[in-house]
């Protein structure tokens, strides 16, 4: 049996372990191989005869096709809808898994952070000390007591809710699937959906981005957000109009933005977002740390593992 790494990064490599790995050599012949190939030829030539594949990125039609052996593809992260064709791997009858709540902690913390350095202002005020400028006049504000607004409650939803309490602040949430006794589990208030954006001081942003919630967020819900409330978003950019977001915050209907997101990755050089001072941004990085990379890989190696030993985990 062969099981390849298809596009290991050089960062990823470093993560991994040997004892992470040895259950795979254990049952294969297990290759890795680096970065994004640049040819079909050369995809082809790192997939031929695999029965498994550990995936990080994108990985095309025409060289699924050529891969009569292949079984399972393991995806290592979450959002495995934006890199394959999902309805046509399934007509091929190969099973593909991800990686869920593998950055629930990560992600949690860098939107709470995200927050906060725009409640104080940390990122302007940092900008003017390098400039010379000694402003005291730039007032932030305190987040115990505020009330967040929480749009969606998966595994990072719960976890931002538990950092958000922690600093005495008010959750209040929407999602699909709501119920009262997870509101009361979680110490949360379920609202509409409209009423989550009049309601809220800030708004944090937790939900995939499916065929359901693409621009879920526009021109209606911006308009009734507060003047002095923060928006972020670490979830994705397709979710939200950015269009009518970036309006908004140049008109100053809405006080700022954290964004790890966007609509194009990596951003234009020209993009408006760049040029806002009421905005912090972060290059996707919200799950990047080596504690949620390395978990992500766990949970994806064990994926096949388990595919493999007659037990099929995480498979969309």
């Amino acid at each position: 049996m062969r099981i390849v790494y298809f596009d290991a990064s050089e960062n990823i490599k470093k993560l991994l372990s040997n004892r992470m790995i040895s259950p795979l050599q254990n049952i294969s012949d297990f290759e890795i191989f680096s970065g994004t190939p640049s040819t079909t030829t050369e995809a082809l030539k790192r997939i031929k005869g695999a029965d498994g594949i550990l995936l990080g990125r994108h990985l095309s039609n025409k060289v699924i096709g050529q891969c009569e052996k292949l079984k399972i593809i393991s995806f290592i992260g979450y959002g495995v809808r934006n890199y394959l064709d999902l309805n046509y791997i399934r007509k091929k009858e190969i099973i593909i898994s991800n990686t869920p709540g593998y950055g629930d902690n990560a992600v949690a913390e860098h939107a709470l952070t995200l927050l906060l350095s725009l409640s104080k202002r940390i990122v302007r005020n940092h900008n003017n000390m390098e400039k010379g400028i000694w402003n005291q006049s730039d007032n932030c504000f305190e987040v115990k007591g505020k009330t967040i607004g929480l749009v969606g409650m998966g595994s990072i939803g719960e976890r931002m809710t538990e950092l958000c309490k922690s600093l005495g602040m008010n959750v209040i949430c929407w999602t699909f699937n709501p119920s009262q006794e997870r509101g009361e589990k979680l110490g949360v208030q379920f609202v509409e959906f409209n009423e989550l954006f009049s309601k809220s001081d800030f708004v944090s942003l937790h939900l995939p981005y499916t065929e359901k919630t693409k621009e879920i967020i526009g021109e209606k819900q911006f308009s009734l957000m507060k003047e002095d409330s923060l928006f972020i978003n670490t979830a994705r950019g397709e979710i939200v109009q950015n269009n009518v977001l970036l309006k908004y915050l140049k008109n100053g209907k809405i006080a700022g933005a954290g964004l790890d997101v966007y609509d194009e990755e990596p951003i234009p050089k020209n993009d408006p977002f760049l040029f806002l001072d009421n905005v912090i941004l972060s290059p996707h990085v919200a799950f990047n740390t080596p504690e949620s990379i390395q978990n992500m890989l766990q949970i994806a190696i064990n994926n096949l593992l388990n595919y493999f030993d007659g037990s099929p985990t995480n498979t969309i």
